[in-house]
């Protein structure tokens, strides 16, 4: 049976979603439309370094207006974009992909945005998530074990160990590793490269908040009254740690969508900057730099859906460990 209360929830979020991608859009188009185009200057700047008269700069940049739409009234834009961002036909890149004519790619529209997006997307996906996974199981099961053993040696290096891979830059530790294997001290591999650094540094970087979340809420249920039954009740380790993890797994799922969310948004930046990786990050910045405005709205979208996926996979995650947990005053 459909719980329509739950389902009138799911439906809020999504409403609530698209006034936040109707805002957001709104503010990032404004940004880029109402702002000094730089692209503007440095193509003026580069007529004038040829010695161009002024017609022909104002041609070239009456030009460049018009290939991609920015001779015509702003709300004309606006209309066109959004309208374009909602139903998902976000037209092509404003610029020629990398190594194409760097003066043509000011007059001519690059490959479609939807697709380049996507595939970035996947492309970031393929580091990301495995090492989601990797930090949540590795945090719950310090922090879990941490608390169930606080005065272990063996617990006490798990959490110096967390601690330190989430104090240490990762940026830092990869450029050393580049350094290394420009000195051939290491083999420059590309799966080493290209997969397993980007899985380890994103993981260590979430690793120390999952295990200082999972061990602060495991000790709040380590004592409580439950589990005292239960231990007295002659249940093994395995079971009492079950009980201790259902309880506290809703603030961890909350975590995993707040502060992983801003802390992988960093990770994505700095890590695809430093590996070279086509990425979802690389995108966004390559394209805010060159003023590429479908492929920063289309960006935009995505960062926005994923919220409000997110936003839904943890209502259905509260309501499966806690039923008891009212969603719909959230």
């Amino acid at each position: 049976m459909v719980d329509v209360n739950f389902v009138r929830i799911i439906v809020k979020r999504v409403f609530m979603g698209l006034v936040a991608a109707w805002a957001v859009l709104t503010a990032v188009f404004a940004a880029f439309t109402m702002s000094r185009d730089w692209v503007e200057e440095t193509i003026e700047g580069a007529m004038r370094f040829r010695g161009a008269d002024e017609q022909e700069v104002e041609n070239s940049i009456d030009e460049y207006l018009a290939t991609h739409g920015f001779d015509r009234p702003l709300w004309e834009q606006y209309l066109d974009w959004m309208g374009n961002m909602l139903t998902l036909e976000w037209g092509d890149s404003f610029f020629l992909a990398a190594g194409e004519d760097a003066e043509a790619s000011f007059y001519t529209t690059g490959e479609p945005v939807f697709p380049m997006v996507m595939d970035s997307v996947v492309r970031t996906a393929m580091y990301v998530l495995p090492a989601v996974v990797i930090a949540v199981v590795l945090g719950i099961c310090i922090g879990l074990y941490a608390a169930m053993n606080p005065d272990s040696r063996l617990a006490e290096s798990g959490l110096n160990t967390a601690y330190l891979c989430f104090a240490l830059p990762n940026f830092w530790i990869g450029g050393m590793l580049l350094s290394l294997a420009a000195g051939g001290v290491i083999p420059d591999s590309a799966v080493l490269f290209d997969h397993v650094l980007p899985i380890a540094l994103t993981a260590t970087t979430l690793l120390g908040g999952y295990v200082s979340y999972s061990r602060a809420h495991s000790l709040e249920y380590a004592a409580a009254e439950f589990v005292t039954l239960v231990k007295a009740k002659g249940a093994g380790r395995v079971r009492i740690a079950r009980h201790i993890v259902r309880n506290s797994a809703i603030p961890l799922f909350s975590m995993l969508f707040t502060e992983a969310l801003a802390l992988l948004v960093l990770a994505v930046f700095v890590i695809e900057s430093l590996f070279g990786i086509d990425g979802f990050g690389a995108l966004l910045f390559n394209a805010v730099h060159v003023r590429d405005l479908p492929v920063v709205l289309g960006c935009t979208l995505v960062i926005i859906a994923v919220g409000i996926v997110g936003n839904i996979v943890q209502d259905l995650a509260y309501n499966s460990l806690d039923p008891r947990v009212d969603t719909g005053r959230r």
